[in-house]
């Protein structure tokens, strides 16, 4: 599955019709879905931005490509063209985020998350929108950011023309759209692959520590982690190590708990 979040269903209008999403089930905020895409109107802001990606992950899980796209302010350069957010800045508090793009079609920019609207940025190095940073520090807590990506299409220098924003987000969504179908299909190999090969030794390894959710979820996320960094057989060579000195299968959770973090160290 991917999930996309957008702030305003005007910039979500042409996704949803480029995709072939349907309103979906009730829930706090408005969803729309295909059987392989899942679209979230979050609302303005990053607080908003936040409460939806947790609402997200409580709701459906972790096992998702997330894309959060929208319009954005920028140097009048990249008006009207689609970035990628190397970098992300949190206006207010300083924190930086960064996502893992390996893909090169769209350009990449700094990205900077302000808490309101800004004006004037027309040369500006830096795109600035008002979610990214609420949803990249609410995903991070249980993804990787290798599944996190964030697109902008850069409408405006600060002074936004509601009906031009419309227009050059109209233009812009058959790059989006092609993008993000394309991501939609790995993630669907990627989940198969997932789940013919890793599912049984990840259920295994969870029994054999006596996991809770909370274990589970850290084992999960390091999991991926090694897997990403092309580490996943040497980590099986390290558990069969400790099957060989009988710390595993675990007696009880509580000595479960000590091999799990002896295992997130190696």
């Amino acid at each position: 599955m991917t999930t996309i979040f957008l702030a305003l269903q005007q910039e979500a209008a042409p996704l949803i019709k480029n995709l072939g999403l349907k309103a979906s089930c009730e829930s706090p905020f408005k969803i729309y879905e295909s059987s392989e895409i899942r679209l979230i109107i979050t609302g303005i802001g990053k607080l908003n931005a936040a409460s939806a990606a947790g609402f997200c992950l409580g709701r459906f899980g972790t096992d998702s490509h997330y894309i959060n796209y929208g319009s954005a302010a920028g140097p009048s350069v990249l008006t009207g063209r689609s970035v990628f957010a190397a970098q992300i800045r949190d206006l207010s508090s300083g924190r930086e985020y960064f996502p893992d793009i390996a893909e090169k079609v769209f350009p990449h920019v700094c990205l900077i998350t302000s808490d309101t609207p800004v004006e004037n940025v027309r040369d500006s190095r830096a795109v600035f929108d008002m979610e990214a940073s609420g949803i990249f520090s609410a995903l991070q807590k249980a993804v990787t950011p290798d599944r996190i990506t964030i697109i902008k299409t850069v409408t405006d220098s600060g002074n936004p023309d509601f009906s031009k924003t419309k227009e050059l987000l109209s233009k812009a969504a058959a790059d989006v759209t092609s993008y993000i179908k394309k991501i939609s299909e790995s993630d669907s190999e990627k989940s198969c692959e997932r789940s013919s090969n890793s599912d049984s030794f990840f259920d295994a390894l969870c029994s054999d520590l006596c996991s809770s959710e909370s274990m589970r979820l850290q084992l999960r996320q390091f999991l991926r982690y090694r897997k990403s960094a092309g580490e996943l057989d040497e980590f099986k060579l390290k558990i069969k190590e400790l099957y060989e000195k009988h710390l595993l299968p675990a007696p009880d959770r509580r000595h479960g708990k000590q091999v799990l973090s002896v295992l997130t160290e190696i």
